[in-house]
């Protein structure tokens, strides 16, 4: 029996990548920089700022490039230390966390051996400075066919357009032999959604939601297989 898809697009972050681990070293960094020790509760509010900033970017409230420096003011307003150019201290984040390419439990293997059964390409709304960064050493390399990075498209999931972009560059002529592997609701299963293709969020650290987004919830890689070989 074949296998149901030819192509799985993975989102980066938290799906592959830890993001938590990787945002929490890059700011600590970025603050020492600035001769600030960061603590927990440092790293707990710049993580919710930069989400709702991201999400923000989602619904299309804000551009990319006002939401980069937006997220250092909110930051550093919050902390009653507001800073002189929020930017520089964005451009100094940024080129720290392209060198925090720390992947998930598990996620390596998974890529080497979903390699070997269909094409996978990275799907995120990250920064190019950032992904291309993190992916030039990665031992991830080796077994992605591309990364299709939203700043570089210049369209973002979950708007179809991005992925409509994804198709026509790869030639796709039937979406049912495509699906899409990522943990938000909001930009992968949303955008998944958009783009008539099969949905799979990954848990990974999340609770299940049984949104009517996804078509499947998976908590660990290998469940995956199941969905791929159509035993589930």
């Amino acid at each position: 029996m074949s296998d149901r898809f030819d192509i799985v697009l993975v989102d980066a972050d938290e799906t592959i990548f830890d993001f938590l681990s990787a945002e929490r070293t890059a700011l600590t960094r970025t603050l020492a920089i600035y001769g600030i020790t960061a603590d927990d509760r440092m790293i707990a509010l710049y993580s919710e700022i930069n989400l709702s900033c991201w999400k923000m970017l989602e619904r299309g409230e804000i551009t990319r490039d006002e939401l980069q420096p937006m997220r250092f003011k909110r930051f550093f307003d919050r902390m009653g230390t507001p800073v002189d150019d929020p930017s520089d201290v964005n451009e100094a984040y940024k080129r720290e966390l392209s060198r925090c390419g720390f992947l998930l439990p598990g996620a390596l293997d998974f890529l080497r051996k979903l390699h070997k059964r269909c094409r996978i390409y990275l799907a995120t709304n990250g920064l190019t400075v950032v992904q291309r960064g993190r992916l030039s050493d990665s031992p991830i390399l080796p077994y992605i066919d591309g990364a299709y990075i939203s700043e570089e498209i210049g369209v973002q999931k979950p708007e179809r357009a991005y992925f409509d972009y994804i198709f026509r560059d790869l030639h796709v002529t039937d979406r049912s032999r495509v699906c899409i592997i990522g943990d938000s609701l909001t930009s992968d299963m949303a955008g998944g959604r958009n783009a008539g293709i099969t949905t799979v969020r990954y848990l990974g650290r999340l609770e299940p939601e049984h949104s009517p987004l996804c078509d499947y919830e998976i908590r660990d890689y290998d469940e995956f297989f199941d969905i791929l070989s159509g035993m589930r």
